[in-house]
């Protein structure tokens, strides 16, 4: 009896902080098709890596829409995503819209640039390659859970996102729902 009332009270606690959560803030944004205000341009660290060079780019970019996607070499669904992400960029190449891939893990202090690097390319990177030291990039965009990808008008402004895995199409039929949104 009293292991029966010692789950039944972590459970109810458990719902109790996620209903407190929810009135607080509301609930979590894991839909499709999310319009977000304007956000503060942001800059980001880029690593040296096929398709990326090292130096930094600003998030929005002036002129086309920004490709988004937050993810850690530790997600198994971040791995899983990487090659869809790559075909869909591949499909839109020519486009006003560019790709960068951004990582809050402790670059060069824990986690070497070089396995970072490794892990991209060999999931099928070949565009941007960010690191966002302080998180404010992902803060911005709610970029966690991993992985998510969104998808940004030269404002700040989020014309789609997505939390999860996805298959080739589902990213094209959001990018382009992106580009056919924007204002260039």
């Amino acid at each position: 009896m009293r292991r029966r009332e010692l789950i039944a009270g972590a459970v109810g606690g458990g719902l109790l902080l996620g209903g407190g959560a929810v009135a607080l803030g509301g609930l979590p944004s894991v839909g499709d098709d999310e319009s977000s205000e304007p956000t503060e341009p942001i800059e980001v660290r880029t690593l040296e890596a096929r398709g990326s060079e090292a130096g930094t780019m600003t998030v929005p970019d002036d002129d086309r829409l920004t490709a988004v996607t937050f993810f850690a070499t530790t997600c198994s669904s971040c791995a899983e995503k990487m090659p869809h992400l790559a075909e869909a960029a591949a499909g839109l190449e020519g486009e006003p819209i560019q790709f960068v891939s951004v990582t809050t893990e402790p670059v060069g202090n824990t986690v070497p640039e070089s396995e970072v690097v490794e892990w991209f390319e060999s999931h099928d990177g070949d565009w941007l390659l960010a690191h966002d030291d302080g998180s404010r990039l992902t803060v911005a965009y709610d970029g966690v859970p991993y992985p998510k990808t969104a998808v940004v008008d030269t404002d700040g402004t989020t014309l789609w996102e997505h939390v999860g895995t996805a298959s080739t199409e589902e990213l094209l039929e959001g990018f382009e729902s992106a580009l056919a949104d924007a204002d260039l």
